[in-house]
């Protein structure tokens, strides 16, 4: 009888310490590759969880990449379209986009800031810090400048913190340089799923022709890597 009533209590304190609450797996945890699960993220500032929360609606919406990459008059604000040129918070058909439209829309859900207008306010300030005479640009033009990405390289060096292409969180931007011609032609955000210590990254791209989540941070020459402040 004694012997049973070991058993039986040996029995509950196991059952009772698998149901216990795990340690929660965390950035570091991913740093060390200890998961090949979504991080953790409750070490993340609220600023880096509106921008994820940001870039998984941009996710949900899986708009296609625009092809024709073309010279497009923003008509669209808040998916509507309005029938003339919008700014601040333009936008082509929401239906559409390339990678830059990512980070627009992303930053734009997530209530964090408009890049159309704040790279249209810092190009009338600076003008000589962004590479405008590449496209023979001589005045700002708020339908295409916050949708390059060479621009938008600028803008977040100087705002968002700059960082080694190491230490990945969720929600940060990731630039790259893929025909080695020193300038970034690429853009993407941080998702929160890793896999062995490398993070899936959400971005627009001609393959698969809409916004995806996928393994390709290390695909191409990596050239910015940045995260919101505070």
């Amino acid at each position: 009888m004694i012997l049973k009533i070991i058993i039986l209590l040996f029995c509950v304190s196991s059952l009772l310490s698998s149901c216990s609450v795990e340690n929660p797996r965390t950035i570091s945890d991913v740093k060390k590759g200890n998961t090949k699960d979504s991080v953790y993220n409750s070490e993340l500032t609220e600023n880096q969880k509106k921008v994820l929360e940001g870039a998984k609606k941009c996710l949900a919406d899986r708009f296609e990449y625009d092809n024709e990459m073309a010279y497009r008059v923003l008509e669209y604000k808040d998916g509507k379209f309005i029938g003339g040129k919008v700014f601040p918070l333009g936008d082509l058909d929401p239906k559409l986009g390339v990678c830059t439209d990512v980070t627009i829309r992303a930053l734009r859900y997530a209530g964090v800031i408009d890049l159309q207008e704040a790279i249209n306010n810092d190009l009338k300030s600076s003008w000589s810090s962004y590479p405008m005479k590449r496209w023979g640009a001589k005045k700002p033009d708020t339908n295409i400048d916050h949708r390059r990405v060479p621009n938008q390289l600028v803008w977040f060096k100087k705002f968002w913190q700059e960082l080694e292409y190491t230490d990945w969180q969720p929600g940060d931007i990731v630039v790259w340089d893929m025909n080695s011609d020193s300038w970034g032609d690429h853009i993407g955000i941080v998702s929160d799923k890793f896999d062995g210590g490398t993070p899936y990254i959400i971005h627009n791209f001609p393959d698969p022709g809409y916004v995806a989540e996928e393994m390709v941070l290390n695909k191409w020459e990596i050239i910015g890597h940045f995260r919101i402040k505070n």
